[in-house]
């Protein structure tokens, strides 16, 4: 089973666009091919080691060019605004921490690379060691590299599975006290969101904290997600709000980013 994220249907994009007579994207289909930030979305719609290479902001490519195209692509509003939400994630997860002083049960769905909790282990082990992880992924090539990742972290304990964040039975028994998820709300049309978010409803216990994001509509970015067949879902502050209301949340807020293409969300039970 492919991951659900990877929109692509064409299996040769440069055919497709020789093909059609677009050349202008073969062209940039090219081009973008030495950067590893691009070459990766494009091949995988988004994937976790696309995401991964976002969040650790190292440019990397085929020789000096390469690297200064993957510098460009990475300092785009769009590539800025969704590392953003990977720091303010961070920020969230020290804030449930700094709140209690027994174990933090977390869970991540999806999971990927878990980058924001081995970055605070090295910035505070001591909280880290208060950390009950767990790390959810439809993906078992992401469940592998999210142990491996793991390996070794000071965290009081963390645990992996394979599962399907919009389906109920797949949650790990027991309530989480924080669960995050980025990344996924945009590959999700509106009804199936509505059921993910009740699920993590269910899943958290009372006063637990679900942090989570949604991205807006920019013309530069969703010109290339349509041009390699990366379908997303945007959404604004009002769109996703609406959705996130039909539960009972006994707080919610949501903040606009620097960059006014992320709806950065908290949400108390």
């Amino acid at each position: 089973m492919r991951p659900a994220n990877f929109t692509r249907q064409t299996a040769d994009l440069a055919a497709k666009f020789r093909r059609n007579g677009q050349w202008h994207l073969l062209a940039l289909y090219h081009l973008l091919q030495w950067s590893d930030f691009s070459r990766e979305g494009i091949a995988r719609s988004g994937s976790y080691r696309f995401a991964d290479h976002l969040y650790r902001n190292e440019a990397s490519g085929r020789g000096w060019f390469g690297r200064w195209l993957d510098r460009r692509m990475l300092n785009l509003p769009s590539a800025r605004g969704m590392r953003g939400r990977y720091l303010k994630a961070i920020e969230e997860l020290e804030r449930e921490l700094k709140g209690r002083s027994g174990p933090l049960r977390m869970l991540a769905l999806p999971c990927g690379i878990p980058r924001d909790v081995s970055e605070l282990a090295f910035r505070d082990p001591a909280a880290a060691r208060r950390i009950e992880y767990t790390g959810m992924d439809l993906d078992p090539e992401v469940v592998l590299a999210a142990r491996e990742h793991l390996a070794g972290v000071p965290l009081k304990s963390a645990a992996f599975l394979e599962g399907n964040a919009l389906e109920a039975t797949s949650y790990p028994e027991g309530k989480f006290d924080f669960i995050v998820s980025t990344g996924l709300g945009e590959f999700l049309p509106d009804e199936e969101l509505g059921t993910f978010y009740r699920n993590v409803f269910e899943a958290l216990t009372d006063g637990g904290v679900f942090f989570t994001s949604a991205t807006d509509f920019e013309k530069r970015s969703d010109f290339m997600m349509r041009a390699f067949e990366m379908k997303a879902h945007y959404r604004g502050r009002g769109q996703l709000e609406r959705i996130l209301r039909l539960l009972p949340w006994r707080e919610l807020v949501i903040e606009k980013d620097e960059t006014g293409l992320q709806s950065l969300v908290r949400g108390v039970k």
